[in-house]
């Protein structure tokens, strides 16, 4: 279990460190998106306490999105891009009992790694990671 747990955690770090920081354009995300999410406890590869991971998909339509993990409920709203973040806005109802740093929303560090494009968001020890490929 211990070895399972730091397999994940080195993945998701050699995910991260060989992102891009190119920057990546409204025009460029338009499309249909799929690919994996993955909350990440940087603080201890043992610790398996809140990780979740699972399919990802995007449609990204103008300024608008809708999507997100099947690990959550899906997010929908408005999107826009400043330097290498992007910010996500839900116009969704949610219920209050889950935990809602898993959803696709807020502002998240957007980088490319070969044809995919990764979105990182750090809230305290942990990273949210949406890794997307166009389809």
């Amino acid at each position: 279990m211990k070895t399972l747990s730091l397999l994940f955690f080195l993945v998701a770090c050699l995910v991260i460190a060989g992102c891009k920081n190119e920057k990546v354009t409204p025009q460029q995300l338009q499309g249909t998106y799929k690919g994996s999410f993955a909350s990440v406890n940087t603080a201890s590869a043992s610790d398996r306490s809140g990780l979740l991971g699972g399919s990802a998909q995007v449609v990204i339509s103008g300024n608008n999105y809708q999507g997100g993990s099947t690990a959550v409920q899906q997010s929908r709203g408005s999107y826009v891009i400043k330097d290498n973040a992007i910010t996500f806005t839900d116009s969704l109802v949610h219920t209050a009992n889950f935990n809602w740093s898993l959803l696709l929303s807020g502002t998240f560090k957007q980088s490319t790694k070969g044809d995919s494009v990764v979105w990182t968001k750090t809230l305290g020890t942990f990273n949210f990671i949406f890794t997307l490929k166009k389809q």
